[in-house]
């Protein structure tokens, strides 16, 4: 095995034996205290304090003479663009279809970052005399790069790597100068009471522009972001025309989304 070099006094520090010790289990599944003994030259005590550190920060889990991995869950919205892809696929690809139904030759459209939204522009017909697409996406203008009616519109901005998107205030310049006539956006969670929600602060006013710069906004979001809450309202439903999802949204919550003014379509 290769570890870390240690310190002139023959001691890992605490950070770097937490790390062996993960790397041990990610790669064993169990790891006994008297193989870490000898591994890190420090004794027993140490060894169980940074097996409750391991613990307390829910990787592991403490068994008699050692510890069990305990994979930690990654929130959907914590997922890189590719994971979050491969997440619902046959779901995201009837929401393109349907939402693709909405395109019209002539129209200038927003279309935000994420997976769900790039099966609008793979479900786009072969054909149409011409369509402007605007997005701070990256996958988004890759696919609509293929199109050889669609005029292509890319804002500047900061790429974050995470959603593949450009984010900072050269987007939010740019989104502000157009006028669309839809704009499509995802949802890394949503309900009735809290509308739109996501986690990071910048990517909330891009949605917020491209939102109040359209004059349709047509959401695009599988039945599994129903219900999940986070930090930041992107907008409430009073905001949005149309929320395209699946049926795995119930009846009672789609009508509760619709007494809101919003068509729901399940596909």
């Amino acid at each position: 095995m290769a570890f870390l070099a240690m310190t002139e006094d023959n001691t890992f520090l605490a950070i770097q034996r937490q790390r062996i010790i993960r790397e041990i289990l990610e790669r064993e599944g169990v790891v006994r205290n008297a193989e870490l003994k000898q591994i890190l030259n420090v004794s027993a005590v140490t060894i169980r304090a940074d097996l409750r550190e391991l613990e307390s920060a829910g990787i592991c889990e403490i068994i008699w003479g050692g510890a069990l991995y305990r994979p930690v869950p990654i929130p959907d919205q914590l997922l890189t663009l590719a994971e979050r892809a491969h997440l619902n696929t046959s779901l995201k690809r009837r929401i393109g279809v349907r939402a693709a139904q909405f395109v019209e030759a002539g129209q200038t459209l927003f279309v935000d970052a994420g997976s769900t939204t790039a099966e609008l522009i793979n479900c786009l017909p072969p054909a149409m005399d011409y369509l402007r697409i605007v997005t701070a996406a990256l996958n988004i203008a890759a696919a609509a790069a293929q199109f050889p009616y669609v005029e292509l519109v890319m804002t500047g901005g900061v790429l974050r790597p995470l959603t593949r998107s450009l984010i900072g205030p050269q987007v939010l310049r740019a989104l502000s100068l157009i006028n669309a006539d839809i704009a499509f956006v995802g949802a890394t969670g949503f309900d009735v009471e809290h509308g739109l929600t996501t986690s990071n602060i910048l990517e909330v006013e891009v949605m917020r522009m491209m939102m109040e710069q359209a004059s349709r906004v047509i959401v695009m979001a599988d039945s599994s972001k129903y219900g999940t809450v986070l930090s930041l309202t992107v907008a409430p439903f009073s905001a949005v025309d149309t929320l395209i999802t699946d049926t795995g949204l119930q009846e009672a919550d789609a009508e509760a989304i619709e007494h809101l003014g919003v068509t729901v379509i399940r596909v």
